[in-house]
Order: C-alpha cells, then structure tokens, then sequence
C-alpha cells in the first residue's frame, strides 16, 4: 500500500475513531455523491482491507469511546462493511481486542438476515445505522438499484424481535419517489422501533444529471413543512443539515425508552443549566449531560421553569436528542484566537450551512468581550460552494478557488483568516489537492485553521 495512503488510514483510525474497511458497496443510488463528483478530486477508493492491515489499524483505536465503521466522514471512500468477504471474522476480532467498546455500524440494511442479526446481536455493546431511503423493494431497486431489495425490509421485521438498537435514515427524494414514499419510510422506521431517524436534504452539483436536479429553496423548505406533521410521531426526526441561528441547548426529541422519556422534559425544553453550569451550545448541553450521573437539569418548557435530576449513570445516555451546532472545544479556541489578536483585521469564513452558528457565535462574544475590546471589526465571510455548486452548502466540501474568491470579492485587508480545519486533510489539501499556503500566497494574508 502507498505509505502516504496508509498514513492517512492510520490517522482516520486514531484521531477519528473509525474504522475503514472496504470501499466496495452492492448499491448505486442515484443521490450518491461519488457518482456525481468530477474527476480528479483528492479522495480515496481502497477495495476491502485485508485482515493484516486491519488487524494493525485496531492497535491505534483509542480505548475510549466508540468505533465506526461504514459511515462517510473522511475522503476515504466507504462502502457497505458487510460486503466485505471476512465481516464476521473482522467483527469477532474487534470484540476480542475491545470487549466493551460500542460498535456503530453503518449499512444500507441488504444483508441483515436473522443468521446476521444473531451474529450481531452477540456482538454487542452494538448499534446499527440503517440506510433504508425507501419504503418498498421497487423504490429501493429504483433509486439505489438495490438487487437484493426485500433484505432490508424481512431484516427490518426481525430485528424488530431483537434487543439490538438501531437508527435509521433516509435520503428525501421526493422530486424522484413523492411524498408519500417519504412519509411511508419514516413511519416505517418508527413501526419497527429506530430509535431516532435521520432525513438528509438532497444534493446535486452542478456536474449532477439534470434529472437529478430541482428548485432547491422550494423543496428544501416543502421537505421542512411536511416533517412538521411527524412531530409527534414518537420517534425523534432529524433533518441534516439542521436550519440553526443559535446557540441555545433546545432538546429536539426524546428517544423512547430512556432515562429522559421518564422526566417531565418534552421537545422544545430549553436547557438552561446542567450541574450549575450554563451550557453555551447544543453539543455543550449534550456532553455534559453524558458525562454526569444523575444530572442537575434546569430547564424552561412551556412558558414555566422547572428542575429534575436525571436518573442516569455516568456515561449512559441520557435519551435527549439535541441538533449540533458547535463543539465547545472549537468555541474555545476561536474564542481565544480572537481575543489574542485584538486589534488586527480578521475575518471567520464559514461555510452557508453553518452560517446560522457561526452568526450566533459572533453576536454571543460580542456581547461577552466586545465593549473592552479595540473597536476593530471582526468580519463573518459566509463562502459558497461554487467549485461545487449546485445545492451544495457544506464545508468539508469548500475548496481554496472558493475561500480566494469570496476574500478578494470582500475588498476588504485581512490580517488574519479563521478557517473550519474540515476544509484540508492532514497534510492541508482541498478536495482539489490545492494545499492552504496558496490562500496566504495569493492574498498575503495568515490563515489560523480550526
């Protein structure tokens, strides 16, 4: 293997938690990205791992805290782990190296029969993330060109029977399937007991087909108006990206059966203190709540303020489901950046999906620091998508022609940028392979990456 990919792989490994172990997937959905990329980007296609290289990945697992495996969060390429000829004996070997770490598997839910299940089952501490985007074998064959498309829907049945915990999600492609084929999925899921159900906005570039491309405004808020009728489903909704302008810790549902299903808390509580201390942000209230056994909560709900302790061990979660905006280990070293360089021309560049926060965040430390601080400005530089294009909103996603464009387009001179880190990969490339020095080349400008 190439050492500067192996690297990489051991660096996914150890700094994220997950594990990558094949590429290969048995679908091709039309909404899958990589079918809709151009040529040329800086990501990778590996194949199945063999059992050697994946034996050595394990020895740079953190000890704390979950594995992944299947779920796309880095430019490796990540397939459906079942597809993967030695799964099982992948599997086995991760639980004999880590016999209480929790395994959160990703699948697309084709290869889930009751002689999987059962494996899986004697697996745990296990989860599953369960691709379903449809509600009947011919949408599945339709949209993913699913060869095998009852599987998922017998495996949903039986793992119904199962102690096994699972969420699901969905794709909305209603301009393709319709409305009810969405409705249908989600109740779906939440018949046969997903604990929470992730719906993703559709996507297109502009490289996508035609036919896969629609009025995004238009749909992205008919998607928003029709999920306001599952409200009260029972089973939290999801939508990512999340339409967010603040920082406040609102629970946005309650998964059944958890400790918090017991309390008096409702979705739509507003979090307002954990153990004394004021939360700043969703992930903030989320991490604090986790990390605490039975939790001091002082919360508002409608219209009345209330307090509870959450019965719950350390570590055990708590059933809250919050949206995440910002990690408050990122609002801390944004927050010191800035402080550090009063007086200079700066500017925070995020992208439009995460504008919403970063706007919120700007007004919070101007509210906290701003009336001691010189009176320079700190400019919020919100970069489209335009290598991209398309609906495309998401940072991991921006490249450096985006970031030089918007600056140049601000006629404003900066001293320092701030920039998300999910931009550049561990050796500071784009997507396009372009490397950060070029930003500070061609603007004459320091970058601070976060």
């Amino acid at each position: 293997m190439d050492p500067k990919l192996k690297y990489i792989l051991l660096k996914t490994v150890q700094d994220d938690g997950i594990l990558p172990i094949t590429s290969v997937c048995n679908m091709a959905c039309q909404f899958c990205s990589h079918r809709n990329n151009p040529p040329g980007l800086d990501v990778y296609r590996l194949g199945h791992l063999g059992l050697d290289l994946i034996k050595e990945l394990l020895q740079y697992l953190a000890p704390e805290g979950p594995v992944i495996i299947g779920e796309s969060a880095t430019r490796i390429i990540e397939g459906d782990p079942m597809t993967h000829p030695d799964f099982i004996q992948i599997i086995e070997l991760l639980r004999k190296t880590f016999p209480r770490k929790e395994i959160r598997l990703t699948t697309n839910g084709s290869y889930l029969n009751g002689e999987m299940l059962n494996f899986l089952a004697a697996m745990k501490p296990l989860e599953l993330n369960i691709s379903l985007n449809c509600s009947s074998p011919a949408e599945r064959v339709f949209l993913m060109a699913d060869s095998r498309p009852e599987e998922v829907f017998s495996g949903l049945k039986l793992l119904a029977k199962t102690d096994l915990s699972f969420h699901g999600s969905i794709v909305a492609m209603p301009h393709l399937l319709g409305w009810e084929s969405l409705g249908r999925s989600i109740e779906l899921l939440s018949y046969y007991g997903a604990r929470t159900i992730r719906v993703f906005l559709p996507g297109f570039t502009r490289y996508s087909s035609p036919r896969l491309q629609f009025p995004v405004r238009e749909i992205y808020g008919q998607i928003r108006s029709f999920l306001e009728k599952y409200e009260d489903l029972g089973t939290p909704i999801l939508l990512e990206p999340p339409e967010i302008n603040d920082l406040q810790a609102r629970v946005k549902g309650i998964i059944p059966g958890s400790p918090a299903a017991a309390s008096p808390l409702e979705k739509g509580a507003l979090i307002t203190a954990v153990n004394g201390d004021k939360p700043r942000t969703r992930v903030e209230a989320f991490q604090l709540i986790l990390a605490a056994a039975n939790p001091h909560l002082q919360y508002q709900q409608g219209g009345r303020k209330g307090e509870i302790i959450l019965e719950k061990k350390a570590g055990e979660a708590s059933g809250l489901i919050f949206d995440y905006d910002l990690d408050p280990a990122v609002l801390d070293q944004v927050t010191r950046l800035l402080l550090n360089n009063t007086g200079k021309n700066l500017a925070l560049l995020t992208s439009v999906a995460a504008a919403g926060i970063m706007g919120a965040f700007l007004e919070d430390f101007n509210a906290s620091y701003g009336p001691g601080l010189p009176a320079k400005e700190i400019d919020l530089l919100v970069v489209e998508n335009r290598f991209f294009g398309g609906s495309i909103i998401a940072a991991g996603l921006l490249t450096i022609s985006d970031i030089i464009s918007k600056v140049k387009e601000s006629a404003r001179a900066y001293d320092i940028l701030v920039l998300p880190g999910i931009i550049f990969d561990i050796f500071g490339n784009d997507l396009t392979g372009r490397n950060y020095r070029e930003i500070e080349e061609a603007l004459g400008v320091s970058l601070e990456i976060i």
